[in-house]
């Protein structure tokens, strides 16, 4: 439905004013996480760790006629569940809106429909940077979930190898042995011991892994005088070298640069990267034997009917606008319901670099 054709009615419509905002702001085009793709679930909790045997153990042959053989030196099954956390803001609608939405003129009440909805695509656009962040925070094992009122949770996917990655080769939060900043520093060094602990702790070659990291530190990368020296020892260049080449040279798949920054508050001046200056994100391919390294749940949201409450019937991005009665107010919320997973946890190394 284009925005020329809007009824003011649409707005009081859930499914519409939904429909309405999701073509306004399209999510693939800022959730961009390529190691995180969104899952949609129909359960707000969800199991996020099944323990039980080594799965790069070998399998028993079975003679016919016998018994199934049992797997021997496993251990007690052991599940971890996570509830979905739900991610919601709501504008609050002023008189002057509600008058002018019900305004008998046509074009002042379809100019209002247009600047509710309008104000529904920023609340959406500001969730999905919400989703955005929880992934690259969970792919840095520094998730914590912070309410309002101060409370905080804290999920802990230990990448440090303290709890329940204990089996960890190393840390996969590593420290450069010396500072990326310092041109003489063995870069390549680094990078092959760290894809070697996702080797070795998933099965997957060192040479599939992916480096994603912000432009800052990429210049730093590329400026390497090790990197440099390995492009011709015969007929050295002065040029810096290209992507390509330091891929080739670090014998990995992929670099990426990630310069996305959110803010804190919508009008503070201090903008956050997800990948921060001087830290490399290396994961293996996205996707480990059919299963994506990481999942963003989406569930369903509980959604205000009238004088009930109704659970959507389909997971993602919900809009709504619903009367707050003792404020004698209207809200236009837009809420979801996510968390993101991380299925092979061993397919992460966040690094320091300086």
């Amino acid at each position: 439905m284009a925005d020329e054709y809007l009824h003011p009615s649409d707005v009081k419509r859930t499914h519409i004013l939904t429909r309405l905002i999701e073509k306004k702001v399209e999510e693939p085009a800022i959730y961009n996480v390529p190691f995180a793709p969104l899952f949609p679930t129909m359960q707000r909790k969800v199991k996020v760790m099944t323990r039980e045997f080594d799965p790069a153990g070998l399998a028993y042959f079975h003679a016919d006629n016998a018994s199934t053989p049992v797997v021997k030196g496993g251990g007690a099954v052991e599940e971890h569940y996570m509830e979905l956390v739900e991610i919601s803001e709501k504008h609050v609608l002023s008189a002057s809106d509600l008058i002018a939405l019900e305004s008998p003129d046509v074009s002042v009440a379809e100019g209002a429909a247009r600047d509710i909805v309008k104000l529904g695509a920023q609340l959406r656009q500001r969730n999905i940077q919400r989703t955005k962040w929880m992934a690259y925070m969970a792919a840095r094992d520094a998730l914590v979930i912070t309410y309002p009122d101060g409370g905080s949770v804290t999920i802990d996917f230990d990448l440090d190898k303290t709890d329940q990655n204990a089996a960890f080769s190393g840390s996969h939060l590593p420290t450069a042995a010396a500072a990326w900043n310092l041109a003489a520093t063995d870069v390549i060094e680094d990078v092959y011991t760290w894809t070697k602990l996702i080797e070795d702790d998933l099965g997957v070659g060192s040479s599939e892994c992916i480096m994603h990291l912000n432009n800052a530190t990429w210049r730093y990368l590329k400026k390497n005088t090790g990197i440099k020296a390995e492009l011709s020892a015969q007929n050295p260049r002065i040029i810096t070298p290209q992507m390509k080449e330091v891929v080739d040279i670090l014998e990995i798949a992929e670099v990426k640069i990630v310069n996305d920054f959110y803010k804190l508050e919508a009008s503070a001046t201090t903008k956050y990267k997800y990948i921060p200056d001087g830290y490399v994100l290396i994961t293996s391919p996205y996707v480990v034997n059919g299963v994506p390294i990481m999942e963003m749940y989406d569930g369903p949201v509980v959604m205000v009917s009238g004088q009930e409450l109704v659970v959507a019937r389909n997971p993602g991005a919900q809009a709504e606008i619903y009367a707050n009665q003792e404020q004698k107010a209207k809200n236009i919320r837009v809420s979801t319901a996510r968390m993101p997973i991380m299925n092979y946890p061993a397919a992460f190394v966040y690094a320091q670099v300086y």
